[in-house]
């Protein structure tokens, strides 16, 4: 049973409804204020880490809108550097220091090269208008991507073998003399529709409206590209994957290649029995139905994979949703977190948020009754929404010069689709997936303790940045743990043994081809970044997603979304990071949580101080073969796929 939340006043105040002008304004006294503070830093005679470093990032520390961490204003100051350059090559007080403060400097120093403010001033000009040229692009392409406009009309006709729950949420449009139902073609529309409606057209219909990307879009990529590898050159680098895994902790571009690529040849042959039992499903299903076989294509799978089980008699994970109601899942949550980590979550009385669905949470832990920080819940899907699911952080924690503790806020945001009625919103398997994935960010930026901002939470190696989020989505496949989440929401009884079997089955069902698209996505990704000269990001896709990925859609060309993302989302030459963070996680879960039981609290705390904790503050690989008593291993990983 769902766990009552007591309501409290927040500690944390925003204003999420400024006055006409008052951001610019805000906007523009930070600037000033920024500009004096270097100007400062400049002019001392006698330059140290506190009136240096330490007053730059404090000032940092304090600045909500976290535009010190995001400038580069400061890092083109040749002036500021000198100071902290004078700084950081005296050893001896260097060494003084504690660690976060050394990688403190040793951050922002690299970061000057990284921006090319140690070039010519025409060259550094011509940075400038690439990076400007960059922003424009992607920024458009995202803005465009996360809007939820793609929709396609259907009749109820077309729409034959979904349930009739479908239906009572979509809105309809008179198309001539005709009704026709309005259909997203991206969430769980999409979903269900390729899932479940039995006529081959209506399902490619909606997976050709899906993906958000078009040939203008991939046009505009390729200036990306481009333009990526010429700053690269500029600053030194012989690639853009090489400028990005400076700051990576798993080697070089190459070798992280060779790991996926090896990884591609063992998941092959897996993948392609998997799709050649799909096609003889559907070939025998168009038989029985007195129609022609031609082909087997993308929109062919997911309607395939769940006949199959459900032929086998093997999992249907459809029934998931009767024990899924999300006001209970969320509190049910909340609990398991509780009863692992000891942090209670307390919903304060009134958001003041920027909308009214949203729900404000403030979080203390127990052990020692102390404040931990601020969670936003925006769950419920609306217009004009960010589309996805993300986890955005509004305030970073640090510590203050008195050693007293700022605490983080947190939004975590998603789309679950309210039915119309009032009725409860039932959530999939894949949404509790989704739902544990954005929770594990949340609680790294939350249990986060570290003395400057620049370090908290998911600013870590990027390439571990997805490694707590990995983790904790792995436990929704955990029948433990889902049976502490779930309860009918109606009734409020517990998910019965016979619904929860499904989960182990539907998890090995089909994994090859799963994974094989997520490695051949990164290998994408780094092929891309990794060349030295101009790379043909139409041809290298075509012959990664055509051939590679096993992705076939006749004769159209339909540019998959997850696989252009990495370029357009901040994880460029770094879509590796969600498997190489399903590797590290699933080897932490399995060799040393799960042998301990899934609720060992010391466990689950040895983990917080070890991984969660310091942050980006150390370095994270060491912290990781320290909780592991081992360097890290792909085992875990390669049982997952059924490769070990």
């Amino acid at each position: 049973m769902s766990v009552s939340t007591p309501t409290c006043m927040s500690k944390i105040k925003f204003d999420f409804n400024p006055a006409p002008g008052a951001l610019l304004l805000k906007a523009s006294a930070i600037l000033d204020k920024e500009s004096a503070l270097l100007d400062a830093v400049a002019a001392e005679s006698t330059p140290t880490f506190e009136n240096t470093f330490a007053r730059i990032f404090y000032e940092e520390n304090f600045n909500e809108s976290d535009y010190l961490q995001n400038s580069t204003k400061q890092l083109t100051r040749i002036d500021v550097y000198s100071k902290l350059l004078a700084v950081f090559q005296d050893k001896d007080k260097a060494q003084q220091l504690d660690m976060e403060d050394q990688m403190l400097m040793e951050r922002m120093i690299a970061g000057y090269k990284r921006v090319g403010a140690l070039l010519p001033t025409n060259k550094q000009e011509i940075l400038q208008t690439l990076e400007s040229r960059i922003a424009e692009i992607t920024m458009d392409i995202s803005q465009r991507t996360e809007c939820n406009s793609r929709h396609v009309l259907l009749t109820k006709e077309e729409l034959a073998g979904l349930p009739e729950q479908f239906f009572v949420n979509l809105q309809t449009k008179k198309v001539g003399t005709i009704f026709k139902y309005v259909v997203s073609a991206s969430g769980s529309d999409a979903v269900s529709v390729l899932q479940y409606a039995s006529a081959e057209h209506t399902r490619k219909s909606v997976y050709m409206a899906s993906s958000p990307i078009g040939p203008s879009d991939m046009e505009l990529l390729q200036e990306v590209a481009d333009l990526r590898r010429v700053r690269a050159i500029f600053l030194g680098y012989s690639s853009h994957a090489e400028y990005i895994f400076k700051d990576m902790a798993v080697g070089t571009p190459n070798d992280m290649l060779s790991f996926l690529k090896n990884l591609y040849c063992q998941l092959s042959p897996i993948a392609q029995r998997e799709l050649d039992q799909l096609k003889q499903l559907k070939q025998a299903h168009m038989e029985s139905l007195g129609q022609r076989y031609n082909s087997f294509y993308e929109w062919d799978i997911p309607f395939y994979k769940r006949v199959f089980l459900e032929n086998a008699k093997l999992a249907d994970l459809s029934g998931f949703s009767h024990y899924l109601p999300l006001s209970a899942v969320v509190q049910n949550m909340f609990a398991f977190i509780h009863s692992i980590l000891g942090l209670k979550f307390k919903r304060a009385a009134n958001a003041n948020a920027w909308h009214e669905q949203v729900e404000l949470y403030d979080v203390w832990d127990e052990k020692n009754n102390s404040y931990v920080g601020q969670l936003y819940l925006d769950l419920i899907a609306r217009n004009s929404k960010y589309g996805g699911a993300a986890t955005f952080p509004l305030k970073l924690g640090f510590e203050r010069k008195d050693g007293a503790r700022e605490h983080a806020a947190v939004a975590l945001v998603a789309n679950f689709h309210k039915p119309a009625g009032g009725e409860s919103i039932l959530l999939s398997h894949a949404n509790l997936a989704t739902l544990f994935h954005e929770m594990g960010h949340v609680l790294h930026i939350l249990l986060s303790r570290t003395k400057w901002t620049a370090f908290n939470g998911v600013y870590v190696n990027r390439d571990f940045s997805e490694c707590p989020s990995r983790l904790f989505e792995q436990l929704a496949w955990d029948k433990l743990v889902v049976k502490v989440v779930a309860e009918h929401h109606i009734t409020g009884e517990s998910i019965p043994d016979k619904v929860l079997c499904g989960l182990d089955v539907a998890k090995e069902q089909f994994i090859g081809l799963k994974y094989l698209r997520e490695v051949t996505q990164a290998i994408y990704d780094l092929t891309v970044y990794s060349k030295p000269d101009t790379a043909n990001v139409c041809s290298i896709y075509a012959q990664i997603e055509g051939n590679m990925a096993l992705r076939n859609t006749g004769k159209a060309t339909v540019y998959n979304w997850h696989t252009v993302r990495g370029m357009i989302k901040g994880y460029d030459a770094a879509l590796f990071v969600y498997l190489w963070g399903k590797a590290v996680s699933a080897d932490m879960l399995y060799s040393r949580i799960y042998s301990k039981g899934i609720f060992n609290s010391e466990m689950w705390n040895e983990y917080r101080q070890t991984i969660l904790q310091p942050g980006g503050a150390c370095v994270i690989m060491d912290n990781v073969t320290k909780f592991l008593g081992r360097n890290p291993q792909n085992e875990a990983l390669l049982k997952l796929v059924g490769l070990y």
